[in-house]
């Protein structure tokens, strides 16, 4: 494991700095960057400047956790990152210092060459999983008279490596009219003109274009670059397959961590202390839902005192309408952070979402209705009535999760807040405050019917 090695080569302090070197450079500087957060601030700093070639350096910057990443700047300074952070592709230099407290990033920029500098400025005012915040302002920029021959052998002259697959054509004015892909421009006549080159469909996205859409696009157009506009249709930039992959990726990531009320990073790269902080508000959440709850069942005291076997399904009831609420929330967040809903399909989603619920709470509370009803008198010592209150308070508990879990996060959604985070301890604690007061209400009723 190279986090061994790693470890190993630290508790050594008598190791030759050749060895040393040697060894940090034969690690994969991937899988480093991956573990690096295993390691304190001094060793994080102490292989960094080990690896040897800018180029693993800044891979490594890139490919680490963000708290990492930060602790190497701080250590290393302005004066150090700017010409560091100039020599990498710009989307990913942006990325690195939008990170950054706003006046470490006005000490970084101001120590850079005035045209990298605003370069840099004009990507990382856009937010970082946007079209904005993710494209690259290089690109194969194609004029629209331009011919094959031309291109072909400009391209020839100045390789590039990450987008040589497709051509984009902008009009003078910087309007983008269209792309064609290598492929496109090697099945055409030497002189045929770039404008006649172009395909009919030329996707595009705009500036605040979240991660998400994109990928869609480009999971439908089957595209591996797509260019990025603004309302007046000028082109920006371009957002190409793999910027997109690791916003979706860190995207699924936050929401994956926020709807379990952990925190919104990977939790693997923070320090306990920081953990302790990200999780307390979400605790503070169940533990007020938890005094609710006592204040419901006080609430139902008389009613528990004379019929205690009834305290016996309270988990059962809750546990059941809790996990069809989750399933909701997830099904509805799910949907969309992935575009899958849309507000022309959003009410037939929901009745279906609803349809689903109430026939599960129907399918379960028949069930453990009759199940009960059928062994109270002989191994509870009760009324079959239990049985009935029991598959009631399922059906209703059931509906009404399903509810709380399709709507709620829409109203958060509506209300700018992370929809994701309704799916975790705020549904849980909703469900279990409002399946429990149904519950012993739906008992009471029917016991005092009796």
């Amino acid at each position: 494991m190279p986090i061994n090695q790693l470890k190993s080569l630290f508790s050594d302090p008598e190791i030759p700095e050749g060895r040393a070197r040697e060894l940090i450079n034969s690690l994969d500087h991937f899988d480093i960057a991956r573990l690096l957060h295993q390691l304190d601030k001094d060793k994080k700093v102490f292989i960094f400047q080990y690896l040897t070639g800018d180029v693993k350096r800044q891979e490594l910057l890139y490919e680490t956790d963000a708290e990492s990443r930060q602790e190497i700047i701080d250590d290393l300074g302005p004066e150090f990152m700017a010409p560091f952070l100039e020599g990498m592709p710009k989307d990913e230099a942006a990325d690195i210092i939008q990170e950054s407290e706003p006046e470490v990033q006005q000490k970084i920029l101001e120590q850079m060459v005035p045209d990298e500098a605003q370069t840099l400025k004009n990507l990382i005012r856009y937010q970082e999983q946007t079209a904005g915040g993710m494209m690259t302002p290089h690109f194969n920029r194609v004029d629209p008279g331009e011919i094959a021959s031309e291109i072909l052998a400009k391209m020839i002259r100045n390789p590039s490596k990450d987008t040589v697959t497709d051509f984009f054509v902008v009009s003078p004015d910087q309007k983008l009219v269209g792309f064609f892909s290598l492929r496109d421009l090697l099945n055409v006549l030497p002189h045929a003109k770039a404008i006649d080159i172009i395909r009919e469909e030329s996707p595009r996205v705009l500036l605040d274009e979240p991660c998400e859409k994109i990928a869609s696009l480009m999971d439908h157009e089957h595209l591996s670059t797509v260019p990025v506009v603004d309302g007046d249709n000028v082109v920006h930039g371009i957002v190409t397959f793999d910027d997109v992959f690791r916003g979706l990726k860190q995207t699924t990531n936050e929401e994956f961590y926020t709807m379990v009320g952990a925190t919104d990073t990977n939790p693997f790269a923070r320090k306990t202390s920081s953990k302790i902080a990200a999780r307390a508000p979400w605790l503070f959440t169940t533990f007020i839902g938890g005094m609710v709850s006592a204040f419901v069942l006080k609430s139902f005291q008389v009613s528990l005192t004379e019929f205690t076997v009834v305290i016996l399904f309270i988990p059962f009831v809750l546990g059941l309408a809790g996990n069809v609420g989750i399933q909701g929330a997830t099904i509805i967040v799910r949907g969309l952070a992935t575009g899958d809903i849309q507000s022309d399909n959003l009410h037939t989603v929901l009745k279906s979402e609803l349809k689903v619920g109430f026939s599960n709470g129907i399918i379960f509370g028949v069930i453990c209705g009759l199940t009960i009803s059928f062994f109270a008198e002989k191994f509870l010592e009760t009324s079959p009535a239990l049985g009935i209150t029991v598959g009631l308070g399922i059906i209703l508990a059931v509906t009404m999760a399903t509810l709380i879990g399709s709507f709620t996060p829409l109203l958060f959604l509506k209300m700018n807040i992370d929809p994701a985070i309704s799916t975790g301890p705020v549904i849980t604690v909703l469900n279990d405050i409002i399946g429990l007061t149904i519950y012993l209400y739906t008992a009471t009723r029917v016991f005092s019917m009796l």
